[in-house]
């Protein structure tokens, strides 16, 4: 007996732990917290008890703002919709939905408005009918609740001037318009001039009432991801207050610093447990919040620079317990891929790309500039702003935007070229492992380089295009590397950040390799490393015109 007790058979043991760590994973499971990815409905978030993060205090502020017509622009899959939805439920006095919220506390009179939502988003605008069809059907489902009947031929701006008067009238209270996706018409036919130009005017027909019929309105709200000009569609609509730039508003949508830290605290912990169970290596708090911030940070829409996380990727981290890339890969900006191409703006440029605040604000219906819509898309962000100057700081926000874009681009010019970023992450592998040496390295980068096919090199025979594809390539295989590094003599061009030293890059085309190590040594790029205790070497590196790819290079240590 004595034997039993101390001595367990093993069967026993594994049995036991086996119960316990299935009863660990029961555990688990049953604490695990629900997210409402793509659900933009604030009753049903909050009936499945899904995760909120409470934006009531901007809602409030927003309603005692004083004015009536607001615009805001912000990326695609940031919470606008799900914005849209609170405050329709705060206006229409929905009081116990908001129990514990910041907006309880705040709101005293919970008035009951008549709200109309219009989503515009909710078809595709394919041709000159659509809008009609598509707004008519919103119109007509809003007429129904009201007992309003449309006229055979009457026009969208009559339709939304009688829907206002007529819920003015039944309820006695002024009407509340939210406008969601108010850019979806425009956004689905850029590439079609003529379409877009009569999808346009529609748009701006049904908006006109919006202005005339102030007296009997308490809230406008529109919202979307481009803001097409004064002179479009909203030349009806011109007292609009925009609140894309205002600092107080900066974290109405996205989550902000103090949001993820407070509100999530939990989710990131679980993300953290959840995470080192799957690599079979722990991971602490500290490390992923790290990690999220890298991956998922780095939004900020005002110079008061708040911190703002992407929402979609953040909760989709949550939700799997794996950080990877979730919000690039919803959608490929291949039109902008090719307008940088044809604008020959190349990638390293968008790292810090300087721009007055009127850049914003361009038109967009005809699309001839593509950083407005990188930033308006969510593609660049503010990295910074000089008072002096009153110019912006333009980057990419954060790891995910940045390696998405680097591996679009990268595919874009080489569509065809199949397999060959495999080939070169392996190659990095290898470095890294230290399996090669960094010369053996760059001679893997020169085959890459001479197997590119001549369509894509005849057209772009400088050396900022040799560049531009090499560090699109780094970036898609997720080196640490920057570019366009700014020194007090100068850029350099490339720099890759290795685990055991640091390497700044030199190209040249039709020169020497000698002459570009020469520039990185005397214009001393290195102090920019000064810091940094990994030895620096300098690399030049020249193409050849006519062999298209590396002729020489030169690796010297600083």
């Amino acid at each position: 007996m004595t034997s039993l007790y101390f001595y367990p058979n093993r069967l026993a043991v594994r049995i036991f732990i086996r119960i316990f760590a299935v009863g660990n994973r029961i555990r688990l499971m049953a604490e695990k917290r629900i997210y409402g990815i793509g659900q933009q409905w604030l009753p049903n978030l909050l009936e499945k008890k899904a995760v909120y993060v409470d934006k009531t205090a901007y809602v409030y502020e927003l309603a005692h703002h004083g004015g009536i017509n607001y615009f805001l622009s912000r990326p695609r899959r940031f919470g606008k919709s799900l914005l849209v939805s609170t405050l329709q439920c705060y206006f229409e006095g929905q009081r116990e939905l908001f129990r514990g919220m910041a907006v309880d506390k705040l709101e005293k009179e919970w008035v009951k408005h008549p709200v109309l939502r219009l989503d515009l988003s909710l078809g595709k605008y394919y041709d000159e009918k659509s809008v009609d069809s598509i707004c008519g059907g919103i119109l007509r489902r809003l007429e129904k609740g009201y007992g309003v009947t449309a006229k055979e031929g009457e026009n969208l701006s009559a339709r939304l001037s009688n829907l206002i008067l007529s819920a003015y009238e039944q309820t006695g209270q002024k009407v509340v318009v939210l406008i969601d996706e108010y850019d979806a018409p425009m956004l689905d036919s850029i590439h079609k001039p003529e379409l877009q130009d009569h999808l346009r005017e529609r748009v701006r027909d049904l908006f006109s009432p919006l202005k005339g019929m102030s007296q009997y309105l308490r809230f406008v709200f529109l919202t979307g991801i481009s803001k097409f000009s004064q002179l479009s569609v909203f030349s009806e609509l011109n007292n609009l207050t925009d609140l894309t730039f205002e600092p107080d508003f900066e974290g109405i949508c996205g989550i902000t610093e103090e949001e993820l830290f407070s509100q999530l605290k939990p989710d990131i912990e679980q993300l953290a447990e959840r995470m080192g169970e799957r690599r079979r290596k722990p991971m602490s708090y500290d490390e992923a919040v790290a990690e999220l911030k890298r991956m998922y940070d780095g939004y900020h829409f005002t110079d008061k620079m708040t911190d703002i996380y992407n929402p979609w990727s953040v909760f989709y981290a949550f939700d799997r317990g794996w950080i990877d890339n979730y919000w690039f890969s919803t959608g490929t900006p291949s039109s902008l891929i090719n307008l940088l191409r044809v604008k020959q703006i190349v990638m390293p440029e968008l790292e810090c790309f300087t721009a007055e605040k009127s850049l914003f604000d361009a038109p967009t219906e005809r699309i001839t500039d593509p950083i407005p819509v990188l930033f308006q898309s969510g593609y660049l962000t503010i990295k910074g702003y000089d008072y002096a100057r009153k110019r912006f700081t333009l980057g990419f926000p954060n790891a995910e935007v940045r390696d998405g874009f680097g591996g679009a681009l990268y595919n874009y010019y080489c569509a065809d070229y199949v397999g060959s970023k495999n080939r070169m992450d392996n190659a990095m592998w290898d470095l890294r492992d230290k399996k090669i040496t960094f010369e053996e390295f760059l001679e893997s980068v020169r085959k890459w380089y001479a197997g590119i096919p001549y369509s894509i090199t005849d057209r772009n025979q400088n050396e900022q295009f040799y560049e531009a594809l090499f560090y699109a390539l780094m970036v898609g295989i997720g080196v640490d590397v920057e570019a366009e590094g700014q020194t007090s003599d100068g850029r350099f061009d490339i720099a890759l950040k290795m685990q055991d030293a640091i390497y700044i890059l030199e190209f040249k085309f039709g020169k020497s390799a000698q002459e570009a190590t020469e520039q990185i040594l005397t214009k001393d790029y290195a102090v920019r490393f000064a810091r940094d205790p990994r030895p620096v070497f300098a690399v030049g590196l020249n193409i050849s015109a006519d062999r298209r790819t590396i002729e020489s290079y030169e690796v010297a240590r600083v």
